[in-house]
């Protein structure tokens, strides 16, 4: 299964346009179908049901479910540009790796509260 966070609407794709711009065949759909979380979950569609209600950011679902946010640090999406120009890989390593956690947290609260088996 491939967990993300609003993934269909931007790192899927991107990931899969850019692979075929340098040559690269994909190996896996990053796109299955939408409405199905057993493949990809897309957090954001999961807790937005859809596009049923407003979509917020994956900081304010941390705030909202207590959960550390990658961004209590200090650094957003942002700073990782400027971050990467001035060579502070481990900064930029922290984020990411604060973002992976909240998201897996994320998803812990999701399936143990809002997902629906069949």
């Amino acid at each position: 299964q491939f967990i993300t966070f609003n993934g269909r609407s931007f790192d899927c794709p991107f990931i899969m346009l850019r692979s075929a711009l340098l040559g690269v065949k994909a190996t896996r759909n990053l796109m299955p179908y939408r409405y199905g979380a057993s493949e990809h979950c897309d957090l954001m569609e999961q807790f937005t049901f859809y596009g049923a209600v407003r979509k917020f950011n994956l900081d304010f679902y941390c705030k909202a479910f207590n959960i550390k946010s990658p961004k209590a640090s200090g650094i957003t999406g942002l700073d990782l540009g400027p971050l990467y120009q001035e060579r502070r890989y481990r900064e930029i390593a922290e984020y990411c790796i604060g973002d992976v956690k909240a998201t897996a947290e994320l998803y812990h609260r999701w399936q143990t509260y809002l997902a629906v088996e069949k």
